[in-house]
């Protein structure tokens, strides 16, 4: 895929070249960027502008994160992969109503759930995928990060494989708010903010999560 003389791709697709960033020139800066965000807040203006360019910096920025949460929300690499590239596609069509008010990460992750709830959502009723572990996205999938809760030491106790298969017969909104918790390691206000329901909501479905976990999980409470 590609903005003219740029591409943008995801880990996991193939034969998408990905663009030479040593030759990708984004708007000129008046002085060199101070922060990592002044950086972006920089490519983000350069976007909303028309430049390409400055859009594929911002995806070569968050691709990864982008594809390691739709893995774990679909569960499958090459649906990964494919959800990645029309989620970057989504965000570049409406990267001019980018409020420059919101956190990007927020507007970026509200697309990308978005789009997996909604993939999860038209798979026939019972199909489940599980992820293999020779495949590179696997390595990321992996890691629960979680607090020193009981939750969190379940998550971190239990058999990996075990828990992404369980992961995978949550209801695609209750595995949102699990991506967000445990591995975007979101506050509840945060999680609430990306997914645009109200704060008890969020906490429901984490706890509900939690509990069809432990029974899956078959751990004791």
């Amino acid at each position: 895929m590609h903005f003219g003389s740029t591409f943008f791709r995801t880990p996991m697709s193939n034969g998408v070249m990905k663009e030479d960033i040593s030759s990708a020139m984004v708007q000129p800066a008046s002085s060199q960027v101070s922060s990592k965000h002044d950086q972006e807040s920089s490519w983000i203006s350069a976007s909303q502008n028309g430049n390409t360019r400055a859009f594929n910096r911002l995806v070569l920025k968050w691709e990864s994160r982008v594809y390691n949460l739709a893995l774990r929300m679909l569960q499958h690499p090459d649906e990964a992969a494919e959800a990645t590239q029309e989620v970057f596609l989504s965000a570049y069509k409406s990267i001019r109503r980018f409020r420059r008010d919101a956190k990007f990460s927020t507007w970026l992750y509200r697309i990308a759930l978005n789009h997996c709830i909604s993939r999860a959502r038209r798979r026939p009723q019972g199909a489940h995928f599980s992820l293999d572990d020779g495949r590179e996205g696997a390595t990321q999938a992996d890691r629960l990060r979680a607090s020193d809760s009981q939750e969190g030491e379940l998550l971190r106790a239990e058999n990996r494989q075990r828990v992404r298969g369980a992961l995978a017969f949550l209801p695609p909104e209750q595995r949102a708010v699990v991506e967000l918790k445990f591995f975007q390691e979101m506050t509840f206000d945060d999680i609430a903010a990306v997914l645009g329901v109200p704060l008890s909501t969020i906490k429901s479905r984490l706890y509900a999560a939690l509990d069809s976990l432990k029974v899956r999980l078959g751990a004791r409470t």
